[in-house]
């Protein structure tokens, strides 16, 4: 890596001469390699009121990353148990989410499972909650096993119901044959986890026409349900046969544990519902009564395979929407593939003109019904069910049957999640992580967080790191990225995915269900407590303070629904627009922050001195993002805002016409009057802007500056790498700032024109906190995957650690490149290698240690290291540990890998420890099923020190 002094302009040379330099969020050794006048703790001791800083030193239990705590097939022991429990807190963990899974496979040494709610299962639980108890440890819990809710139990409609369609030309006159094993078979959702027990029934069978510009009811058709074959008339000329299919229990849970695997629950019945909750309650918690208990039951991903059904939904339907849905279900069903989607394909009545747009309405009138059924019936009954009991409801509330926004509000702590994403390139047959083009952040993380904003919910829970494509080649540094990348999109609470429960005797790697591989066998295990340390300070500072926006962003989900229907989140089948989810890092990126908003939370907010206010969230700008679809109450707020000061950003299109059926000629008529008003009363306040179609970082740019939004954070030259947030708290301003880059250095100039007191840097990985300069605008370092805590204190009284400022001395603009090195390896299995190398290579280039995992160890004997004060190791993949001498002078475990020499290194013996990841070597095992089973298809992950080694 260059010399510190290669980066700076002039200006910046000068700022350096008068000695402070904000550099990155990393250890004082590493942020201050030549740092004078460092004072010791004990110059603040605290001052009884600074308690932010307090629990910053010493993060609660709360503020710990958790574990999703995998009992792979409830293969259970309670010495076992204890065990890792143990691991878990010798790494900084703070709590556990006990989830039973079914058994992934491999050698599962002759133990039998446990059935979920068995006695000796719920003795099982005992033990995790005492032992946790002990431990300070927090338990959560998942109700049932694995996604979604179900269980063996489960009979007739409390199972999950679809209504579907399957449809075919025919032409009369004459009798039609209509075999319903055919049928059945064509309507039955093409889906992952198809329960072998499903019942399909056909409800109905109609006519219609090929095509229709007006609508018209099909034609019923009554017919003998119990014949196999079916005989009809049909009249002269061509038609559409539409055959309406109920499924019902169509889907299995997914991956469930022993008693609670089967079918999934219908949850459209409140009925069911409740029942299936009870169970649970009725049987475990009585015997819990003298334990501390759980803090918080758990509900993971609402995968319902479009589920769309329950017994009364007509009545539901007409009461809530005002006329009768069953002569549209044959135009506006289809049928259902993977996690819900529309399978294309069929033969169906062609639609346009009124017809086209009449079916659209009712469509959406569906698809809300839906969504509305599932948020009492489900959502509410679920947080009830959870608090009668003394426990938080925490929840993934999202997928095609959820409002993305509102389906949060009413958990307690509703969770979103962040994945790792890893590619092979075919060429070169390596594996990678972009992180700048390909956040880890999901499209659900700024829902869920901008709604728990709006309820006033404290805590945003992640499920966190979730990986399928680089479970054992995730490095602590993409670890760490990831997790920024969460607390950037509005988290401030890990759930690790995941630690396995695997038995210290299952041979290597143990039992793996999922996850990324957090386990005490993983070589980079032994730091990983400085992660979690580090994590901990940041969530703590997000949790305890207030986060800001002020741009509120609405998405077109009711011309979305209109239509294509709601998409299966995280992961839609598509976006609409294509570019929704990137408008948010945009903003972020170029110094302002947002939240999502929706049209209940506009039509509740109050507009006032030129903010939109919902509770205490205040905008002063809210953009919609291609919306034409309003209610009328939507579109009267929105004038209501503008009117008073507010500034409205119409991208790409603008609010014309409402949603759904009834009187829908009447609401677009007053939608489209009152835009109409407002353009023309306050041209000065509404801004069209034309859609992004490339940089978002840079079209957003263009934005601030065409409708003057000014933004709370300046920055010189905004760059992709970079993002940012801002939290406040009483006498305080905090902004978070991390670099997603795995390669690049950025340096900014960073202005921060409304904030009061002097910055301070906070350390996350050390407690501690340096006095910045007392200057609204700052340099900033951010080389590859380092983040920054900056916090402006209004209160001068307060004493710091370090209270003089840091100063630098000056770098050595010489380097000398290190060569001839004995490099040692020390693989997992047991074998010891040594061999003379030149120069430090990436061991995959290397055949004979394509497949190494463990521990790497590069020893040579300086020569003449006089007048150099630094270590560079150049690019490392793993983590560096470097000792001279035999005397640990540091390790990194991300970022830039440069370490401060201990005076003159001199003839002294400099050893550099590399642990690596351990995917090659199970990619080469193709007889390790637990293990080779999750790489054998990616390519291979470059490992150990590549270098170049200098001294500077």
């Amino acid at each position: 890596m260059s010399d510190r002094s290669d980066f700076f302009s002039d200006s910046r040379r000068r700022f350096l001469k008068a000695g402070m330099i904000l550099t990155a969020g990393i250890p004082v050794a590493r942020m201050y390699p030549y740092a004078l006048n460092i004072t010791n703790r004990e110059q603040f001791d605290g001052d009884g009121d600074d308690k932010l800083y307090e629990l910053f030193r010493q993060p609660s239990v709360a503020a710990k990353p958790f574990v999703r705590w995998w009992w792979n097939g409830d293969k259970l022991d309670a010495r076992e148990i204890l065990r890792e429990l143990d691991i878990l807190k010798d790494a900084g963990i703070g709590g556990v989410e006990i989830n039973p899974i079914a058994f992934p496979g491999g050698d599962d040494l002759a133990v039998p499972s446990m059935e979920w709610l068995s006695p000796e299962w719920i003795e099982m639980i005992k033990v995790a909650l005492e032992g946790a108890a002990e431990r300070g440890i927090v338990c959560d819990i998942i109700v049932g096993s694995g996604w979604p809710f179900g269980s063996e139990i489960l009979e007739g409609d409390d199972r999950s119901q679809l209504i579907t369609v399957s449809s075919q030309k025919i032409r009369g006159p004459g009798e039609i044959a209509i075999e319903q094993n055919k049928i059945k078979e064509d309507a039955k959702p093409k889906i992952g986890w198809p329960y072998k027990g499903m019942e399909i029934e056909i409800t109905e069978l109609s006519l219609a026409p090929l095509k229709m510009d007006r609508f018209v009811p099909p034609v019923r058709i009554d017919f003998d349900n119990r014949q196999e074959v079916i005989r009809i008339q049909a009249p002269e000329g061509e038609h559409i046969l539409y055959a309406l299919v109920k499924v019902t229990g169509f889907q299995a849970v997914i991956n469930g544990a022993p008693g609670a695997s089967g079918p999934v629950l219908n949850h459209y019945s409140r009925e069911a519902t409740e029942k299936f909750l009870n169970r649970m309650s009725d049987t475990l918690f009585p015997r819990l009564t003298s334990l501390k208990g759980f803090r918080a039951m758990f509900c993971d991903s609402m995968e319902l395979e479009g589920a769309n059904w329950c017994r009364d939904y007509p009545e539901e339907f007409r009461r809530r929407r005002g006329y009768d849905i069953k002569p549209y279900l044959p135009y506006i069903l289809y049928k259902v593939g993977h996690m819900g989607q529309i399978v294309q394909g069929d033969e169906v009545t062609q639609v346009s003109g009124e017809a086209k747009e009449e079916l659209s309405r009712v469509r959406y009138d569906f698809f809300v019904t839906c969504m509305d059924i599932i948020h009492e019936r489900f959502l509410t009954t679920y947080t009830g069910w959870c608090n009668k009991h003394g426990f938080k409801s925490r929840m993934q509330p999202y997928g095609n049957e959820f409002h993305p926004l509102e389906a949060s509000m009413p958990i307690d702590i509703p969770e979103c999640e962040t994945w790792i994403w890893g590619h092979t390139n075919r060429e070169t047959n390596r594996t990678y992580i972009d992180f700048v083009r390909e956040p880890a952040s999901t499209n659900v993380n700024k829902f869920v967080a901008s709604a728990a904003h709006y309820a006033g919910k404290k805590i945003v829970s992640c499920e966190e790191v979730t990986n399928t494509t680089l479970v054992f080649n995730t490095t602590l540094e993409q670890v760490k990225i990831c997790g920024d990348q969460s607390n950037l999109s509005g988290v401030n609470h890990s759930i690790l995915h995941g630690f396995n429960y695997s038995p210290a005797e299952t041979p290597f790697p143990g039992w793996i269900r999922y996850g990324t591989f957090f386990n005490e066998r993983n070589p980079w295990w032994k730091y990983f407590k400085q992660w979690t340390a580090y994590k901990a300070r940041i969530s703590t500072v997000l949790q305890e303070t207030e986060a800001f926006a002020d741009i509120a962003v609405m998405h077109p989900l009711a011309d979305m629904w209109t239509l294509y229907g709601p998409q299966r989140d995280p992961f839609p089948g598509l976006l609409y627009p294509s570019y929704q989810y990137k408008v948010w890092e945009g903003i972020h990126k170029n110094g302002n922050g947002c939240d999502y908003t929706c049209e209940s939370i506009i039509q509740k907010s109050k507009a006032e001195n030129g903010h939109l206010v919902y509770g205490n969230r205040r905008y002063h700008t809210l953009i919609l993002l291609e919306v034409e679809t309003v209610q009328p109450a939507t579109a009267k707020a929105l004038s209501g805002f503008v009117a008073r000061g507010g500034k409205l950003i119409l991208v790409g299109r603008e609010p014309h016409k409402s949603p759904g059926l009834v009187n829908y000629k009447k609401n677009d008529l007053a939608v489209a009057k009152t835009v109409e008003a407002m353009k023309k009363a306050y041209p000065s306040r509404i801004f069209h802007i034309e859609a992004p179609s490339g940089d978002i970082v840079e079209w957003f740019a263009g934005v601030q500056k065409q409708c003057g939004v000014k933004p709370y954070m300046e920055i010189d030259r905004p760059n992709a790498c970079i993002s940012q947030i801002r939290h406040r708290t009483r006498g305080r301003d905090i902004f978070f700032i991390s670099n997603a880059s795995q390669e690049e250095r950025v340096i900014l100039n960073v202005s921060f024109p409304d904030t009061k007191g002097n910055p301070q840097l906070w350390n996350a990985e050390t407690g501690d906190r340096r006095p910045l300069p007392a200057e609204k605008t700052l340099p900033i370092d951010l080389p590859p995957a380092t983040s920054q805590l900056i916090v402006f204190e209004e209160s001068a009284a307060r004493p710091l650690i370090g209270a003089a400022p840091v100063r630098l001395r000056p770098e050595n603009g010489n380097s000398s490149t290190l060569k001839g090195w004995t490099m040692r390896t020390e693989h997992i299995n047991g074998v010891t290698e040594t061999r003379e190398i030149d120069t430090p290579f990436d061991l995959v280039d290397d055949e004979s240690l394509r497949s190494f995992a463990g521990y790497v160890y590069y020893e040579k004997k300086l020569g003449n290291a006089a007048g150099y004060l630094r270590l560079d190791l150049g690019k490392v993949y793993g983590v560096s540990e470097v000792s001279v001498d035999g005397e640990v002078i540091g390790n990194r475990w991300y970022g830039s890998h440069v370490y401060d020499l201990p005076g003159d290194a001199s003839g002294k013996t400099l050893c550099i420890k590399i642990s690596t990841t351990v995917g090659n070597y199970l990619k080469s095992s193709p007889n390790n099923q637990s293990g080779n089973h999750w790489v054998r298809n990616g390519g291979w992950t470059p490992v150990g020190l590549v270098g170049p080694v200098r001294l500077t």
